[in-house]
């Protein structure tokens, strides 16, 4: 099966920030803390995601949220 690159929204930490990362190449390379989708967009758009805005908001299998979806924030 390939490698499909994505990026995963991680559960919310103690300091109130989801962690983001993006697989590719069967590595994962983080990409900062998102405190709201926004944030999510952003990563996206720089790890050349084409179209970031309608990934977050379609719920598309190129962006993975992990211990809550988009709607779960600090």
């Amino acid at each position: 099966m390939p490698d499909t690159p994505h990026i995963t929204v991680h559960p919310v930490t103690a300091k109130g920030g989801r962690p983001v990362t993006a697989h590719t190449h069967g590595t994962d390379a983080p990409l900062g803390t998102a405190y709201g989708l926004h944030d999510v967009v952003e990563f996206a758009r720089r790890a050349g995601l084409h179209d970031p805005e309608s990934l977050v908001e379609q719920e598309s299998p190129m962006i993975v949220w992990t211990g809550g979806g988009p709607d779960t924030w600090a």
